[in-house]
């Protein structure tokens, strides 16, 4: 007997996230393994200090996101329910209108940017503690600034993909990224240990991985290639209005979290203290790659369902998902408390904890609330990738807005009360 198309959409639904997962497998362990190999390398080729204003430099210039307006996301979500309606003319007027969008704000975001890197000295805008090192980091600023507005470009093109359930595609050309990075890396540690050109072995290579994987979404759809003609005015209101909400969903959050916080230490603390909490973050992203391998097939798969009104599809794959986001969450906590006090000094280096001061160093109180966080993380992120999935954007937007507002009203000032109560110097500097 013939499966009815509702049977054969949920059947290539499943399809697609088995696949991507596969893929993710793949991609994800070798940006993983990527991670906890340059981190080592790049600390004790480089130093902490070095390190943690090459660490400086990914995050502020990962700020031009804040500028992206969430297009990226929001074309996925447009793009999944054109093909849920069989609407080529509407696919194709979306995506061109997205891509436009996507590229012009890059190009704003990037020239401001510019126009701050040549109106203001390093010290200026990162701190006084970056003088000593402003030459190096004035070159490399540029070089990051660079990678990171391909890397922007090239964003939405996956998002599209994500929109067609092709995210295999997304995660084969990641891992080539990922074996070129490493290659790169391998090319450093022998003839130029600099922050240039870690900045062009790893960055600089995943932003080429995505330069390749756009060109073969164009080749493999060429009646999607931009031309003006396709730009419909009158989509840009409501791509900007979703993008917006996508913003703060998946950048504000990320922003505060991660670059905001990390511009913050570096100016009360140091350099430093940026590579320490750099170090740490990793830690987070390793762990929780994992999860979007899972995630990442299971959101546009999730709108398709959504799209099709298949909600005993939505309710058994929502159950499943949270009970493995909460077991993972308690393996995770568990081995970080216990592995982590030796073992990360081990394979980071002892700088870890003896290149910053007292209050910044990795003990067994702060592995414990750092687990505490991961798992409020990976639980938080999970249900926003339902809330989304179903159309919720204002709805969790919001929430996202406002836990933004309170990381920020608690979390700065207490780094600058830390920082005045524990004055104590590094053990290095002790010694």
């Amino acid at each position: 007997m013939k499966p009815s198309p509702e049977e054969e959409q949920k059947a290539y639904r499943n399809r697609s996230i088995r696949l991507a997962m596969v893929t993710s497998i793949i991609s994800k362990m070798g940006t993983i393994v990527l991670r906890l190999v340059s981190i080592p390398i790049a600390i004790r080729l480089l130093g902490m200090d070095l390190f943690g204003v090459y660490a400086t430099i990914t995050m502020a210039v990962g700020i031009i996101d804040i500028m992206h307006v969430g297009i990226g996301p929001a074309l996925t979500k447009e793009i999944a329910n054109s093909i849920a309606g069989g609407d080529r003319r509407r696919e194709k007027r979306i995506f061109v209108t997205g891509v436009l969008i996507s590229t012009v704000l890059t190009i704003i975001a990037a020239a401001v940017a510019a126009i701050v890197l040549i109106n203001f000295p390093i010290s200026a805008i990162f701190g006084e503690k970056f003088a000593p090192l402003s030459e190096v980091m004035s070159r490399a600023v540029w070089i990051g600034l660079a990678i990171i507005s391909i890397e922007m470009i090239c964003v939405v093109f996956e998002k599209a993909r994500d929109g067609y359930m092709e995210t295999r595609y997304n995660n084969s050309w990641g891992a080539g990224g990922n074996i070129l990075a490493a290659a790169g890396l391998l090319i450093g540690i022998w003839f130029f240990p600099t922050i240039e050109f870690l900045l062009i072995a790893i960055n600089g290579s995943i932003a080429l991985a995505k330069l390749g994987n756009t060109i073969h979404f164009l080749i493999q759809r060429p009646y999607l290639i931009p031309r003006p003609r396709f730009f419909r005015k009158k989509l840009v209101r409501p791509l900007a209005v979703d993008g917006f909400q996508f913003s703060i969903t998946y950048i504000l959050s990320a922003m505060v979290e991660y670059n905001l916080m990390a511009f913050m230490i570096g100016r009360v603390v140091g350099p430093e203290a940026v590579g320490v909490f750099n170090v740490m973050i990793t830690v987070h992203f390793s762990l929780t790659g994992v999860i979007l391998m899972f995630t990442n097939p299971y959101w546009p798969a999730l709108m398709d369902a959504h799209a099709r009104k298949d909600h005993n599809w939505i309710e058994n794959s929502s159950r499943k998902g949270r009970l493995g986001i909460t077991g993972y969450a308690l393996l995770c906590g568990m081995g970080l408390v216990l592995v982590g006090p030796w073992g990360l000094p081990l394979w980071a280096s002892d700088e870890l904890n003896t290149a910053v001061p007292t209050s910044f160093e990795i003990t067994w109180s702060v592995l414990l609330a750092f687990s505490g966080y991961f798992a409020l993380h990976i639980w938080r992120h999970f249900n926003l990738i339902l809330a989304l999935g179903v159309g919720e954007i204002r709805s969790a937007s919001r929430v996202i807005a406002s836990e933004a507002f309170l990381v920020c009203i608690l979390a700065i000032p207490a780094l600058y009360w830390s920082c005045l109560l524990y004055t104590s110097p590094s053990p290095r500097d002790r010694g």
